[in-house]
């Protein structure tokens, strides 16, 4: 409500009224799925759909600009795919539904130097070889350029990825608008959720979506809400990895590592 510029008075008035629905909510829901919901009523009492619009934009500008030191730190790799998903990784940290500041360089180094806490590469690349097609479910805005290095790798590989974004806008995930703007439709193909809602309940994505995770070999799954939404689901076991920075207690609980964490594993 600040980012959409409603005044305080306004601000309490609409946070008292949203108590009553807090009360009714499901707590065999995940998180993604009752926020989603808590949002879009915030969003229609405010009169915007998209409050984080010009923030995404910045995102993906402070990215895009990060972009070509990231290639060519990858010039000088030993293993180019394994410092991709660190790379990806580290763009986790734009993640202003949880921090509004953020430090893009901090977060690359450390992705970089300390690696994963808990680490399947060797089961990803195992998979990898047997696959032609991977499905990566993104995650926000600005992150998704440090995603677009890790698809190139990809494709580089010979491999065709799927990319798949918002069917529209919710905090600041990133959508088809911000996949053609940072050009990830020029390297893979782009679809989306076919819904708003934060990370990927079965009961709440296209159809399209849901084959293709039932059916898709090999999963990249970035961040928490996708997280919280799949790791449970008979389907991640042993086809999704998760690529994401650990950032509450709860989810440090369910994955097992400790908060502050960066880490890419398969259930």
């Amino acid at each position: 409500m600040n980012m959409a510029g409603v005044d305080e008075d306004r601000q309490h008035e609409i946070l008292y009224r949203l108590m009553d629905d807090i009360k009714t909510m499901d707590r065999n829901r995940t998180p993604a799925e009752n926020s989603t919901e808590i949002l879009m009523k915030v969003y229609k009492q405010i009169g915007s759909d998209d409050p984080y619009k010009k923030i995404k934009k910045y995102s993906n500008d402070l990215a895009l600009e990060l972009y070509p030191k990231l290639k060519d730190r990858l010039k000088e790799s030993e293993d180019r795919l394994y410092d991709a998903l660190k790379m990806s990784v580290a763009g986790n940290v734009i993640d202003l539904g949880i921090n509004r500041s953020f430090d893009i360089d901090a977060s690359l180094k450390y992705s970089l130097k300390v690696g994963f806490s808990k680490d399947d590469y060797d089961k990803f690349i195992d998979k990898l070889e047997k696959v032609n097609e991977i499905l990566i479910l993104g995650d926000n805005a600005g992150e998704i350029v440090f995603d677009k290095v890790l698809v190139e790798e990809l494709v580089g590989m010979g491999k065709r990825v799927i990319y798949v974004v918002k069917g529209g806008p919710v905090l600041n995930d990133s959508t088809m608008e911000d996949a053609v703007y940072v050009g990830m439709d020029r390297v893979a193909e782009v679809i989306t959720t076919g819904s708003s809602y934060l990370g990927m309940p079965l009961n709440k994505i296209s159809k399209q979506v849901r084959e293709l995770l039932a059916d898709t070999n090999l999963v990249i799954s970035k961040g928490q809400a996708n997280f919280e939404s799949l790791e449970q689901e008979e389907l991640a076991k042993d086809r999704i990895f998760f690529l994401l920075k650990i950032k509450c207690e709860g989810v440090s609980q369910v994955a097992g590592a400790d908060l502050g964490d960066v880490v890419f594993f398969t259930r």
